[in-house]
């Protein structure tokens, strides 16, 4: 399943952002990526080069942030869906992130989709500004369900406070997961961190997309479909002031 995390442990071999200092650019052990594969890849000294993210893509848009892409193609479908919009994807694991970019390539790529290696953890506070995201996404993050793993959730106040920061007014984030204990777990942090308005109404969460046309689902959540398991939809949206539905 794809799933996303903090990777704590790894931080000897890793430089500025989470960002493994070296690494071999292979999806097989065959061949090396090509540069047209490799043309979808940002890292963090780029963009710090550029400036700021309509730099990077050489013109201005709405910006969207999946965390914990995997090998799932959902950001790739985001892209060519709305070609006018900007969006990034973050991924921890290298494996992952170079299947991925393989794919972009492979559909014939997207202008207006980056993907960037790094722990989403370190990188997000210094790589968006404050109230830059138009809408974030978090799918299937892995629900780490041992306590000494705990850190590495997602789903937990402090993240959500972080990325919550980072959305303007108005902008949305998408949660779903397929494990129910983490589902309670992601309602409980959402009202710990603040500052986002739920779009379910009372319930913390739907069991269907709130929006089926616009839905593009992920690639475990058709199998999921298939196997008739439930999946939690979380919508939510960056408060203006504290109305009636906030959390």
């Amino acid at each position: 399943m794809k799933r996303a995390g903090a990777h704590q442990g790894n931080a000897l071999r890793l430089g500025k952002l989470g960002v493994e200092k070296k690494s071999v650019t292979r999806i097989t052990r065959r061949r090396p990526l090509t540069e047209k594969e490799l043309r979808w890849e940002i890292t963090y000294p780029q963009l710090e080069k550029a400036g700021s993210w309509e730099k990077v893509f050489g013109r201005d848009g709405d910006l969207f942030l999946e965390v914990g892409l995997g090998k799932d193609t959902h950001l790739i479908e985001q892209a060519r869906f709305a070609p006018d919009a900007l969006f990034v994807g973050l991924e921890y694991s290298r494996k992952k992130m170079e299947k991925l970019l393989f794919k972009i390539s492979a559909s014939g790529g997207q202008d207006n989709l980056r993907i960037v290696h790094a722990d989403a953890f370190r990188t997000i506070d210094p790589a968006f500004p404050d109230g830059s995201l138009a809408g974030a996404f978090i799918l299937f993050p892995d629900p780490w369900p041992k306590a000494r793993h705990a850190r590495r959730r997602l789903l937990q106040p402090k993240f959500l406070a972080l990325l919550a920061n980072k959305l303007r007014a108005g902008g949305r984030l998408e949660i779903r997961t397929d494990d129910p204990d983490y589902a309670i777990e992601a309602s409980e942090a959402l009202e710990s961190a603040g500052g986002l308005r739920r779009l379910t109404g009372d319930l913390p969460y739907f069991e269907e997309p709130i929006d089926s046309g616009a839905h593009l689902p992920t690639l475990f959540e058709k199998k999921f479909a298939r196997l008739g398991k439930r999946i939690h939809y979380f919508y939510l949206e960056k408060s203006v002031t504290s109305d009636v539905g906030s959390i």
